[in-house]
């Protein structure tokens, strides 16, 4: 295959033809690779035939893998192309983000709620109700990993967290922010508390306890709850609601 007068007869110049063709600078390249841009500006001025991130960069770029490796073959695989047109069509999968030049990115969308209340029980094994694709630049722009990975969305019950997360909301999470020494005082996470998932805004205190707030103004029916670091660990902290899809 050949672009004007240049034959793309290296790893390099296919990587660096189809990034100019989706309007990626080197830095935007390299960081859908989780690679430093040094990376992709070295292999395309070397000129290089190999590289460690191929697979990685076949995925960033939505090219077929053999092509980039080898240039022989159809660039883009017209059979995922087919799939993934035709799970568009469906009524469940819908697209958030707006137009974006990147490869969607699918998350799942399971039959789980947290309560923002007492607490709720979900199935050991919930339905998958369907996914909902997200654009590379959504997730960008949220800090949020750019493949997807770790991500989930399940909905909010109850009324505990007031105006913030009303009931029923959809809420997208993100199931790798779910260790104490990651877990950031101030954030809204979900937490399994004997079963039970519920859904908190959580103060990490001086002392290593951590406060449980509702945002509810009714501290009546729903007051702060203070747990020390061991009792915190037993409540398993889940995943950090990250955004949240409000009915209006």
């Amino acid at each position: 295959m050949e672009t004007g007068l240049e034959k793309l007869d290296t790893l390099a110049k296919r990587v660096k033809f189809v990034r100019q063709e989706k309007k990626l600078t080197q830095a935007q390249l390299g960081e859908l690779i989780g690679a430093d841009p040094s990376v992709i500006g070295n292999l395309e001025r070397r000129n290089g035939k190999s590289s460690s991130y191929t697979e990685a960069l076949a995925k960033a770029l939505g090219v077929n893998l053999s092509w980039l490796m080898s240039g022989s073959g159809n660039k883009y695989n017209d059979k995922i192309q087919e799939i993934e047109d035709a799970q568009v069509e469906q009524p469940e999968y819908v697209v958030i983000g707006g137009k974006t030049d990147y490869k969607l990115v699918n998350v799942p969308y399971r039959d789980l709620k947290a309560s923002c209340g007492g607490g709720y029980v979900n199935l050991e094994h919930p339905e998958q109700k369907g996914m909902i694709a997200f654009t590379v630049e959504f997730l960008r722009e949220n800090d949020l990993p750019i493949d997807g990975k770790g991500l989930l969305l399940m909905h909010a019950c109850g009324d505990s967290m007031g105006y913030t997360i009303p009931h029923g909301t959809l809420m997208l999470v993100n199931t790798n922010e779910s260790e104490y020494d990651n877990f950031i005082s101030n954030k809204i996470y979900v937490f399994n508390a004997d079963g039970e998932s519920i859904c908190k805004r959580a103060f990490k205190n001086l002392d290593g306890t951590v406060t449980l707030v509702s945002d509810n103004t009714d501290k009546s029916r729903y007051p702060d709850q203070i747990i020390d670091k061991d009792k915190f660990y037993e409540f398993k902290l889940e995943a950090r609601v990250r955004h949240t899809f409000t009915k209006h």
